[in-house]
Formats: structure tokens, sequence, C-alpha cells
């Protein structure tokens, strides 16, 4: 014997499955999502500690780099210094450091280095000068002195023309 209603309820049971399908498939998605994206937002966060910890590591050698060349370029103010090999020294060892710069690091970080090199080499250019400026103040000096004896014997040789003049 068939039911007067199988009709409606095969439609009920129908609706049901189609209901009860999504149902299952959203709860599928959210539990795929739930654990699929936080593992690639993972990867992605470890790849970027990873960039940052080189990063770290190439600023802490760096830093050491300039301050080995900080204390060469103090040492041109020793007297006896060979200035020229000094010289020859810190900018080979300021080209290596340039070589170091990784130029796929982002703009900003890559001029940042490039401006400290270049400030480190204009301090030697700087220095360089200042030492052979102090050689000329004592050559100054000198000239200086000469030129007040020079003055003092011409106004003695004024007075001497004056006095030979009026005995005339």
């Amino acid at each position: 014997m068939k039911p007067k209603n199988s009709k409606d309820r095969r439609a009920s049971f129908l609706k049901f499955l189609a209901l009860f399908v999504i149902t299952i498939t959203a709860i599928l998605f959210a539990v795929y999502f739930n654990f699929k994206v936080p593992n690639k937002e993972n990867a992605i966060l470890k790849d970027q500690v990873k960039s940052v910890e080189k990063e770290m590591i190439f600023q802490d050698g760096f830093s050491k780099e300039m301050k080995s060349i900080r204390g060469m370029i103090d040492s041109l103010e020793i007297k006896g210094a060979n200035l020229s090999y000094q010289n020859s020294l810190i900018s080979g060892k300021l080209v290596d450091l340039q070589k170091t710069i990784p130029t796929k690091d982002s703009t900003y970080r890559y001029d940042m280095y490039t401006g400290i090199i270049s400030v480190y080499a204009e301090l030697l250019d700087g220095k360089i000068q200042l030492s052979e400026l102090k050689d000329s103040k004592a050559t100054i000096d000198e000239y200086k002195i000469a030129l007040e004896k020079a003055r003092s014997d011409f106004k003695q040789c004024e007075r001497d023309l004056y006095i030979a003049r009026g005995s005339n």
C-alpha cells in the first residue's frame, strides 16, 4: 500500500537532503580554512622572520666593519703614520663593505648603507686634508715670522735711508 502523500514526503526528503549537503559542505569548508589558512600564514610569517634575522645578522656585521673602519680613520691622526698606506687600506675596506650590501634589499635600506659608506669616504678625505693642513699651518707660521722680520728689516732700512739723506 502506497501512502497518499508520497510526493510530499519525497519533496520534503529531497529538500532535507539538499539542505543537509549544503550544511555539511559549509562545515567542511570552515574546517578546511580553519586549518589551511593559518598554515599558509605561518609559512609566510616564518619567511618574514628569516629575512628579518638575515637582515639583523647583516647589520651586526656591517656595524662591526664600520667600527673597524672608524678606528682606522682615527688612527690617521697618529704622528708618523703612513697616510698613503692607511688611506689605501681604508679605501679597500670601504669597497669591500660596499660589495657586501645586498642589492636585492629594499631601496631605502640599500640607500642607507651606501649613504653610510659615502659618509665614511668623505670623513676619510676630510681627515687626510686636515692632516695636510696641519703641515701647512706650521709653514704659514714660519712665513708669518719671516714676514714680520722682513717688515722690521724694511723699517730699519727706511730709517737708515732717511738718516743718510738727512746727512747729505
